[in-house]
């Protein structure tokens, strides 16, 4: 019998589904089951959590759990203006909106905030370069503010 295995290789930690063997009473329907890494372990591999957490003057969350637990989006929005914090309850509105719609978590504004920094390197001009400087501060800014929110158990 053949199992589903997750092998890490040359691509930066991505995962590749090897050995599969459909014939095995695991496979019912469209669900298999598969061997996966706990969640703390995944989440702990974020790359972009990585980096954030390699900058010691961040905010840092007291449990680490918390980056991946999600708040109701709209709820967030709604807490964050009732604060008068219009701009970081702007960020919060569509930081991580592809990955998910309703809910919002730390993790998102992270990985969020990552792909901001990425997309610096291929602006055009000066003016796009600032503008997403801008959006990357902002959205740093919501982050710390969730994590601060999260480790005195408002979030």
């Amino acid at each position: 019998m053949t199992s589903v295995t997750f092998v890490d290789g040359p691509r930066g930690g991505e995962g590749a589904l090897m050995n599969l063997d459909f014939g095995t009473p695991a496979f019912t329907g469209m669900q298999a089951r598969v061997n996966t890494p706990p969640r703390w372990n995944r989440v702990s591999r974020d790359p972009a959590r990585v980096r954030w957490e390699a900058q010691p003057w961040r905010r840092q969350l007291r449990d680490p759990q918390e980056f991946e637990t999600p708040v109701s989006r709209t709820a967030l929005v709604k807490a964050l203006v009732d604060e008068g914090l219009e701009v970081d309850a702007e960020v919060a509105r569509f930081a991580g909106l592809a990955e998910d719609t309703d809910c919002i978590s730390i993790a998102q504004v992270v990985r969020f905030s990552d792909l901001l920094t990425r997309r610096m390197t291929l602006a055009e001009s000066d003016d796009q370069l600032l503008q997403l400087a801008h959006l990357r501060r902002n959205t740093q800014d919501l982050a710390e503010r969730m994590i601060d929110w999260a480790n005195s158990g408002r979030l």
